[in-house]
């Protein structure tokens, strides 16, 4: 049977409660840019030593964020996994939000975003045999082609829909494993330099996308008073074992090839060194192990609550995984010949975090997050409250209390 999809009518005092929230907290956003317009990139944690900060550290996470989610979109429209259905165009939406996103952390990053037009100015104002430039048209290409493809699902352009979606998806592997090469085609920076980067970024891209995916399926369903069968969440669960397992395995071999003679220091830096913490604590031990130890756990792994935890500890440990690759990787001194080198450049960098660069990127995710609560309203992005119950006998996540939540 055909799904019926609706928007939430979002006109309880609790949707406003949350908009409102989330608009307060990206209005703050709004004034660590002003800041940072007006006095310079020196308001922020970065330096000559340490040029990238958390803007570019947010923009590489929604990036992989936004093609995790979408790549996932394809179980439906592309091959054909129909029980995913109720969740696809949630997750098309989210993918475009997200990517949206990354681009405006990318051009707060320039210092002046009115410029940021010189980026799309290919072939003439850039040098195209750079990754820069290379990923320029990637993310363009990749932000229209998603708003087509969520278009032609929302017309239910049938014949378009499949094409396009293949489309997409190839397009959505690109983007981030263009994002990869931006990173592992450094040969100066040892951490950088990898062959296998491009894959790393591309694991983890689908772990986080299809992490955050879970829990906004869960909780939008949830609190808009809608159902959803157990087993598709079960599914899910399934799949994001599987691709964690395999995101530690690339990990590992990066890690430890980079550890081989004779260039192993900056890696033994990143270990053992001030910014360890980023790697043992944030992006092995919540992004990998405390998921996996829920999700491979039989008396865990069959309880909603605890897939919510774990699906969350993915979602912060892979924002940890590109904190621990961008400072640590260019803290590391460069060397620009044997020996030793004297001054600031033979230094190891720091990164102080500073409040308007906290206050900016914490207002980027809020909003992302009023984007996402004006789409629900004013698009036919869910199943309808009737429809999206499960079968008789099957095992279901129950809505809301009173079955309205914010809707």
């Amino acid at each position: 049977m055909e799904l019926t999809y609706t928007a939430i009518e979002g006109g309880s005092k609790r949707y406003y409660y949350a908009l409102a929230a989330l608009a307060a907290v990206a209005l703050a956003g709004l004034v660590g840019f002003s800041i940072s317009y007006v006095e310079g990139h020196r308001v922020f944690g970065s330096s000559n030593v340490i040029p990238w900060g958390l803007p570019i550290v947010v923009a590489i996470y929604l990036i992989g964020l936004s093609a995790g989610s979408l790549i996932l979109s394809s179980l439906t429209y592309v091959f054909g996994q129909e029980r995913y259905k109720p969740i696809a165009r949630m997750a098309v939406f989210l993918a475009i939000v997200l990517i949206f996103g990354a681009m405006i952390a990318i051009a707060v990053d320039l210092g002046r975003p009115e410029k940021a037009w010189r980026l799309f100015m290919f072939f003439y104002l850039n040098n195209m045999t750079s990754m820069f430039a290379l990923n320029g048209i990637l993310y363009g290409g990749y932000f229209v082609i998603s708003l087509v493809y969520l278009g032609s699902i929302l017309a239910n352009k049938a014949k378009l829909i499949k094409p396009i979606g293949i489309l997409a998806v190839c397009w959505a592997a690109l983007v981030h494993m263009g994002t990869g090469a931006i990173f592992g085609f450094i040969a100066t920076r040892e951490i950088f330099y990898s062959p296998i980067k491009p894959l790393e970024f591309l694991s983890a891209a689908m772990v986080s996308g299809l992490a955050l995916l879970i829990l906004a399926v869960f909780f939008t369903l949830k609190v808009t008073g809608r159902s959803i069968s157990n087993e598709i969440i079960f599914s899910l669960r399934r799949l994001l074992t599987i691709l964690i397992i395999f995101l530690v395995i690339l990990v590992l071999v990066d890690k430890l090839t980079h550890l081989y003679s004779p260039n192993r220091d900056a890696t033994v830096f990143l270990l053992t060194g001030r910014y360890s913490p980023l790697f043992w604590v944030g992006q092995v031990g919540l992004g990998y192990i405390v998921p996996l130890i829920i999700l491979l756990n039989p008396k865990t792994n069959k309880n909603i609550r605890w897939i919510m935890i774990a699906a969350a500890s993915v979602v912060i440990g892979i924002f940890f995984e590109r904190l621990a690759l961008v400072i640590p990787g260019l803290a590391y001194p460069l060397q620009y010949y044997p020996g030793d080198i004297q001054g600031v450049w033979g230094q190891t960098g720091s990164f102080p975090i500073m409040p308007a660069e906290v206050i900016l990127s914490v207002g980027m995710f809020a909003f992302l997050g009023v984007l996402y609560f004006l789409g629900l309203k004013f698009m036919d992005l869910l199943p309808s409250s009737t429809e999206s119950k499960p079968a008789h006998g099957s095992a279901e996540v129950e809505p809301a209390p009173g079955g309205q939540g914010v809707d």
